[in-house]
């Protein structure tokens, strides 16, 4: 036995030990936040929070019980988008509290992101620390706290099929056309969008490929392999493909919520170099996270020096994925560009994993990475806290109303940095929270409203749909059309709920007949609870 054989087994072991401990410190980063507070401040999250508790109290097409009954209808079709519902839902029954199902479902969220960051990383160099590093500030940026929960999930998942891509190597016999088909069907079941960049990284494969042919065979054998791999590559896509087709025709004719002013040349290209999809409740965020994006410029930099070091996946996967930005295509007001930007990030990052700077170099941007990864945790902290009486106060609205129907309008005052509300508006669906806490139905979402989006489990039934009643809810609320919806539905909503920063919460519901208001004030934020003023309360007063 050489002498050395112990202390090479001594290092290996310190070795697991220091991942072990890397692993725990990053899962406490990204995880620590969540359960500061009882609900992460998202934008859309609680309307499918509601829609997975009424998944999991009911069955998925079971039969609705009021006040949801009469609102909700089940939809007939299975959408791209099912996957969060369904694991909502187990997670709701399995505790028995939707708001712990969802710090679970977010813990487990910032798990699998780890896991794949250095899955994918490890599939491109035997160093994937530093790539793995470089990819984690993307988890807990802005789509996730927009609430885009299908979407943000289907990242990490797009990051574990690009290592079993790359673990092929090149197989394309039946059991790996197989695998490819059911992971492209796993990803659809979570957002299209992590469809297409699958199906961008295979063709940009099947390009890295032709090329590699070209050098070493030329062009005709470069032709064959292009013609060989993208057919079945296309094989194995159609499935998918064929949803998606059903799924964008099926609702061609639903135009979306106003058309966003930021799918311009100018947006696409400052979404791509500025990363913007990393920043969300404040402009502390952008110092935050300066060490990480430093370390990417440089280790770019680097890479781009060492370039022939390296095949041409993600040099040609972060082409087609600018091309196709620039195209600026979109579905109702969904931007495509929008929804592709942290797919550039992971491009640039990905093909740095492979052409990395010398080793004291990668460590000391690794470590730049950490710090900027502790900045976006700790702004995470204060965001969170800074939201949670405001949230805690729309819980208690529905608490205190059990079994009613509820409906709110936001007029926090939007891209406000100092109320952490630079790019989200945690409040837009008070009624959603309020109808969850309180067993209730939540009236005023154009998500579930197929008159602005409707592929969701539940949608609004068309006649008794409020969102349909009123010309335009959020951004021009009309008191005529709300007397009319009220008097056809027994008085529905029956709360209202007002979030206001600037302006006066109390004076906008008594405009709409809601006279009898709670108010609490949350630091700069203030919440007013409202219902029809009645003689009894009227007298109190």
């Amino acid at each position: 036995m050489s002498i050395a054989t112990p202390f090479e087994a001594q290092k290996a072991n310190f070795g697991v030990v220091a991942m072990a401990l890397l692993f725990a410190a990053l899962l406490v980063l990204l995880d620590g936040p969540i359960w500061l507070v009882k609900l992460v401040p998202t934008q859309d999250g609680p309307v499918h929070l509601a829609q997975a508790d009424l998944i999991a109290r009911f069955g998925w097409g079971g039969a609705l019980q009021e006040p949801a009954a009469s609102f909700y209808q089940w939809n007939p079709r299975i959408e791209p988008n099912s996957a969060i519902y369904l694991l909502l839902a187990a997670l709701i029954r399995l505790t028995g509290d939707a708001l712990v199902a969802n710090s679970l479902f977010l813990s487990l969220y910032g798990l699998v992101w780890i896991v794949a960051a250095f899955a994918a990383s490890r599939a491109e160099t035997e160093r994937p620390l530093l790539p793995a590093l470089l990819l984690l500030p993307i988890a807990f940026g802005v789509f996730i706290h927009w609430g885009f929960y299908n979407f943000a999930l289907g990242i990490p998942l797009f990051l574990l099929f690009a290592s079993f891509w790359r673990g092929l190597n090149g197989r394309r016999d039946a059991l790996a056309f197989v695998a490819t088909a059911v992971f492209l069907a796993a990803l659809y079941l979570t957002h299209i969008t992590s469809v297409v960049a699958a199906c961008l990284l295979l063709a940009a494969d099947g390009m890295a490929r032709a090329v590699a042919t070209f050098e070493r065979q030329g062009t005709k054998a470069a032709v064959r392999r292009l013609l060989r791999d993208g057919l079945w590559a296309a094989a194995a896509a159609l499935p998918v493909l064929l949803l998606i087709a059903s799924f964008l025709l099926a609702y061609q004719n639903i135009a979306g919520e106003t058309a966003s002013t930021e799918g311009g040349i100018a947006q696409i290209i400052r979404r791509v170099v500025a990363a913007t999809y990393l920043f969300t409740f404040t402009r502390w965020e952008v110092i935050a996270l300066a060490p990480v994006l430093g370390a990417i410029v440089l280790a770019g930099f680097v890479a781009l020096r060492r370039f022939r070091s390296g095949d041409l996946l993600w040099p040609v996967f972060f082409v087609l994925v600018v091309a196709l930005s620039l195209l600026n295509l979109k579905t109702g007001s969904a931007l495509l560009s929008e929804r592709l930007a942290p797919y550039s990030g992971i491009a640039i990052v990905l093909a740095i994993a492979s052409r990395q700077p010398a080793p004291a170099l990668a460590r000391a941007l690794g470590m730049a990475a950490l710090s900027g990864l502790v900045g976006q945790t700790a702004v995470r902290a204060v965001a969170y806290e800074s939201w949670a009486p405001t949230l805690e106060s729309e819980l208690a609205a529905g608490r205190d109303n059990p079994g009613q129907s509820f409906a709110s309008a936001d007029l926090i005052a939007q891209r406000d940095s100092h109320l952490f509300a630079w790019r989200i508006r945690p409040t837009l669906h008070a009624a959603q929270t309020a109808a969850l806490a309180g067993r209730g139905v939540g009236l005023s979402s154009p998500l579930p409203s197929t008159r602005y989006f409707g592929y969701f489990p539940l949608q609004y039934v068309e006649a008794r749909d409020f969102m349909r009643a009123t010309p335009d809810w959020q951004d021009t609320p009309d008191v005529a059309s709300v007397a009319k919806f009220r008097a056809a539905n027994h008085g529905a909503p029956q709360v209202l709920i007002v979030s206001s920063s600037d302006e006066d919460g109390v004076a906008f519901a008594a405009r709409f007949g809601y006279g009898d208001c709670r108010t609490t004030e949350t630091g700069a934020r203030e919440i007013d609870v409202c219902k029809v003023a009645t003689r009894l309360s009227a007298a109190n007063d």
